[in-house]
């Protein structure tokens, strides 16, 4: 009650980040802090009647304030003890490099020597490239989580000032049943998108506390910043993007130049003699003589290759195989750029549009402030503008982190990483609140 009351007061006024580790994880008898869980918030108190508390005493004491209700929890706020909350220890955030630091200090496996052939080394850098990445997207998880969280939480406090005050006015008989259930359901749903957020938060922390292989009080102790950065004016454009994914992309060149060194030498007559051998057992997979629709063909028998048909020895065949590996690596990486590309765009829109709304929100409360402190505008008005605002807040934050994983997506990508396809994209706004009145 104390703490919801303290929120619509503020509403209405206006060191290395990991410890040292002594003893392995994997010795039992290591201590660990205990798993702190915060408990469920209160659901609505049933048995709430209209008109059980006396009208003429309670009355008495709201006409004793300009507002009624709200100023009583005002003066809560600012004059009953407050429970004590407790110390944060200033530290300095986990960055998104010393995050990455950390965990390849948990990865001899991903280091390079400098014996290492040419293609183990490039599938050794593309390993690293890979991990980096999911690295990156294991923090922009558990930041935007956090922050998520906050937002959750305060639109919960306000979802539950309005409770609060329902089960007032209902109980002096100034409400009646049917708005109280309203509120009490609002505060039943806000009670699960708090509790959704914080297991977000909390998954997200632990996801990320894997990643960097930390366990007992330095898997604990570290803070995250308070929200991600902010988005970039100008998005990358894409001039340029698919020639520098060939560029770095450790194996590309390889492939290139085994597809190069086997065509080198075979005679325009042998290629020719390759593509009808192909051609010839591509024949033999499709029925040209079926009916009716092609999806129902069954297709269950590989190519089947005469090799009679060409000259002698495997030069051809092993030039086009190593032709169509250097082809099909190219085509893949080319595509996933393109679609990396546009999932990043895309992204970023959406984010620029998350925040307008969110800031559009924010002018609102602002302005529903204003009319309220010139008794223009109802508590009720007050107390949905400020939902609506967290709403947006949460969503917000939801498009800005969709952005950076695509970002880190589509670098990835250009430094030779795979691409496995976009991310569930967020576009929800805030949401629908039913407000009361007077």
């Amino acid at each position: 009650m104390i703490r919801l009351t303290a929120f619509l007061f503020v509403l209405l006024a206006g060191s290395g980040p990991v410890l040292a580790e002594t003893t392995p994880p994997y010795d039992p008898a290591s201590s660990a802090p205990p798993v702190a869980y915060p408990g469920f918030d209160r659901l609505p108190e049933a048995g709430t009647t209209m008109g059980e508390d006396d009208w003429r005493s309670v009355n008495d004491t709201v006409g004793a304030f300009s507002r009624g209700h709200v100023d009583i929890l005002r003066w809560e706020a600012a004059n009953l003890p407050r429970q004590s909350e407790p110390d944060d220890v200033a530290r300095e955030p986990l960055s998104v490099t010393e995050a990455l630091r950390i965990a390849l200090s948990r990865r001899p496996e991903l280091f390079v020597g400098p014996d290492m052939g040419a293609l183990e080394r490039a599938r050794a850098d593309i390993a690293f490239v890979e991990f980096a990445r999911d690295v990156q997207r294991t923090w922009i998880h558990a930041v935007a989580a956090a922050e998520d969280q906050r937002a959750a939480a305060l639109e919960h406090e306000a979802v539950a000032v309005g409770a609060e005050l329902a089960e007032r006015m209902t109980r002096v008989g100034n409400w009646g049943q049917d708005r109280l259930l309203r509120e009490q359901r609002a505060l039943s749903d806000a009670n699960l998108r708090l509790a959704q957020a914080r297991q977000a938060a909390v998954s997200s922390r632990e996801a990320l506390v894997r990643t960097m292989g930390l366990w007992g009080d330095a898997a604990a102790s570290f803070s995250l910043p308070d929200r991600l950065p902010d988005l970039p004016e100008v998005p990358l454009e894409s001039d340029g993007l698919e020639a520098a994914a060939l560029q770095n992309h450790p194996e590309m060149s390889l492939a290139a130049i085994d597809a190069e060194r086997a065509k080198r030498g075979l005679a325009s007559r042998t290629r020719d003699m390759w593509n009808e051998a192909r051609d010839d057992a591509l024949s033999g997979v499709f029925d040209p003589l079926a009916d009716g629709n092609p999806l129902e063909q069954r297709i269950a028998t590989a190519p089947r290759l005469d090799r009679r048909l060409l000259p002698p020895g495997h030069e051809a065949e092993g030039a086009a195989k190593a032709e169509a590996k250097a082809v099909g690596l190219a085509v893949r990486i080319r595509s996933q750029v393109r679609e990396a590309y546009h999932q990043y765009r895309i992204a970023h829109d959406l984010a620029r549009n998350a925040a307008e709304a969110e800031r559009l929100s924010e002018a609102l409360q602002e302005e529903m402030l204003l009319r309220y402190n010139g008794m223009l505008n109802s508590t009720w008005d007050l107390l949905a503008a400020s939902r609506d605002r967290a709403g947006r807040s949460g969503a917000a934050v939801q498009a800005q982190r969709d952005f950076w994983l695509a970002h880190a997506n589509l670098h990835a990508v250009l430094a030779g990483a795979g691409y496995e396809g976009p991310d569930s994209i967020s576009v929800g706004g805030g949401r629908a609140q039913n407000g009361g009145g007077h």
